[in-house]
């Protein structure tokens, strides 16, 4: 799409080269409309003079009139056509900008808060949506006024279609010249719009927590601060835009001036006549006009011009970072390789390639360190550590959610970097610990709100949740699938209405069951479960990691029991791997240390 905002608007119009050929032509029709209306008003005036009958100047008025009624009509098809155009154009890019993010791996999210994330996909493309569905037919209808305009005005009286031309040319040079005079300004405004979006959404998340610690001043004190930049940046964008538009009008006025005195001079000489004046004038107030209004509509060319440059940017840093992987996992199950894996999370930790390494100094505040690990298809591996050991992280490069600074993660015997992502994210899902419950009914919070296409039927849907437990409770629901969740109560509230956390962890299995993956990554919940509840999970969890190869993050030993093997994490290190049986009866295995309880797990180092 090109290296710039005109270029990312070019490559946006491109495939909509017959529509916009078609739109042109009419505009040209269009536009072309109110220039009869000086003409006919030229011939009623001159007319008048030569007291022509009453017949002949009621038709010219008339002629006028309706003039007049078409083009208004014309003109409010074209601003509709060229709106519905607009979406059009803008909205494969806004599609582009969402699936990017929802597949964007966690660096980018981490640079990118859910609150600027919005403000450039949706605020930033409606601009752009806005500009390209007003501005752009307005400066193509001033191109096609001023064309038609001095043609017509050559034929009718050549002498005043010189000075209307220096009109227009001034004009739309001026104009021109200043056209990015603001976008500096106007993109720092998005930028400090955004950021108070960012701002707003992450502390909203957290009111409870703000609420309870007696933190609301800091916040009010710190949006002061964020609002007070976008005040900053709101007045340098309009006083350049200000700047920019002084000079259209004079530009503007001052050709008027020499059209008026053109034709003054012309008249008194007696060289044309008075109706020839009076087109001459209503031609430059044809051109006036709609100049003026691009004088004033400038900021929302500059304005579109920032947005497409944020939007750009964003572009830019998705397709880079997109996975480039293009191979499809083997059929049948699937083991997982860590080969010696680093991962460190500095500022290239979490790009999308391995970064090079920085010495042995930088690896003391790796997340992982050298981690060398196999699991064979059709295998759990439960992993287990202190807080900060590396558990969460390995679950992260096992998921592709973030790429190993050095080694390889390996699925099925391919690097994750080179699988193709809808392959991956077909074969590997997870189960997090804190489950989303989203507004919708049942079968779209199972479902994902995968459309009827995908194949997950209803009976699909009801084996899913059966099969974890939820049975009983899907019977009681008065509307069965169709009975909304999180639809009433606390919309923010995680566990949504009629769910309690336990249920929604049931849920989140029986998501997963439904797709039928071959490898699976959970992490265990902590808390907020009854022990009821609780062996309804491992019953789930058991159900699922059947067959499957596997990895559970544990937080509580106890859910270790259907796993094959075990490994220990500390301080980033695999410390300890092997059959969990086998770790139990060593009383000496770091494994055996922490299932005697705490006391003993103080132990370890």
């Amino acid at each position: 799409m090109g290296d710039s905002h005109w270029g990312l608007f070019a490559g946006l119009l491109r495939p909509h080269r017959r529509a916009l050929a078609l739109y042109g032509v009419t505009l040209s029709v269009a536009t072309s409309l109110p220039l009869v209306g000086p003409l006919l008003l030229g011939r009623f005036v001159d007319a008048s003079r030569r007291r022509a009958p009453y017949g002949e100047l009621l038709a010219l008025a008339g002629g006028y009139i309706s003039v007049g009624i078409v083009a208004s009509i014309v003109s409010a098809i074209m601003t509709w056509r060229s709106t519905v155009l607009a979406w059009r154009v803008t909205d494969g890019l806004r599609h582009e900008l969402v699936e990017n993010a929802l597949h964007a791996d966690l660096a980018f999210h981490r640079d990118h808060p859910t609150g600027e994330l919005v403000s450039r996909i949706d605020a930033d493309v409606t601009a752009m949506t806005n500009f390209l569905g007003q501005f752009v037919a307005r400066v193509l209808g001033i191109g096609c006024i001023a064309v038609f305009a001095v043609v017509i005005l050559a034929f009718v009286e050549p002498l005043l279609a010189v000075p209307l031309s220096l009109v227009l040319g001034l004009a739309l040079h001026t104009a021109w010249r200043h056209r990015n005079d603001a976008l500096a300004e106007a993109t720092e405004e998005r930028t400090a719009e955004s950021n108070v979006m960012a701002f707003v959404e992450e502390r909203l998340a957290a009111t409870g927590e703000i609420s309870a610690l007696g933190g609301g001043h800091d916040s009010l004190r710190a949006m002061v601060r964020l609002s007070e930049r976008l005040v900053r940046a709101v007045r340098a964008r309009a006083d350049s835009q200000m700047r920019a538009q002084t000079a259209i009008k004079l530009s503007v006025v001052g050709g008027e001036l020499a059209m008026i005195a053109t034709g003054a001079a012309a008249f008194a000489s007696g060289r044309i006549g008075i109706g020839a004046v009076f087109v001459g004038y209503r031609f430059a107030s044809a051109v006036r006009e709609p100049v003026d209004t691009l004088s004033w509509r400038l900021q929302d060319l500059q304005g579109a011009s920032g947005s497409a440059r944020r939007v750009l940017d964003l572009l830019v840093e998705q397709r880079r970072n997109r996975r480039p992987g293009q191979h499809h996992l083997p059929t049948g199950p699937l083991e997982i390789e860590l080969v010696d894996v680093t991962l460190r999370y500095d500022d290239g930790a979490l790009a999308a390639g391995p970064a090079s390494s920085t010495g042995a100094d930088d690896r003391d505040d790796a997340a992982l360190r050298d981690v060398s690990l196999r699991i064979p298809a059709r295998r759990c591996l439960g992993v287990v550590g202190r807080t900060g050991s590396g558990k969460t992280s390995l679950a992260r490069l096992i998921l592709a959610l973030i790429t190993p600074t050095e080694g390889k993660v390996a699925v099925g015997g391919i690097s994750l970097a080179d699988v193709e992502e809808a392959d991956l994210r077909r074969r590997i899902a997870a189960i997090p610990q804190d489950v989303r419950v989203f507004p919708g009914t049942i079968r779209d919070n199972v479902t994902l709100f995968a459309s009827a296409s995908d194949a997950l039927d209803d009976t699909a849907v009801r084996n899913a949740l059966t099969q974890v437990g939820l049975g009983p409770w899907l019977d009681g629901q008065k509307q069965g699938l169709d009975q909304p969740l999180n639809a009433t109560g606390d919309r923010a509230h995680p566990e949504g209405a009629g769910l309690s956390a336990g249920e929604a962890q049931l849920l989140a299995l029986a998501r997963c069951l439904l797709r039928a993956p071959d490898v699976v990554v959970l992490d265990e919940a902590t808390s907020r479960i009854d022990p009821m509840t609780q062996e309804r999970i491992a019953a789930a969890t058991a159900a699922l990691v059947r067959n499957r190869t596997a990895v559970i993050i544990a937080h509580r030993l106890e859910t270790l029991a259907i796993c094959d093997d075990i490994a220990v994490f500390e301080a980033g290190r695999l410390v300890e791997f092997g059959p969990r049986q086998q770790l139990e009866a060593d009383p000496t295995s770091r494994y055996a240390t922490l299932r005697r309880g705490p006391a003993h797990a103080e132990e370890l180092t």
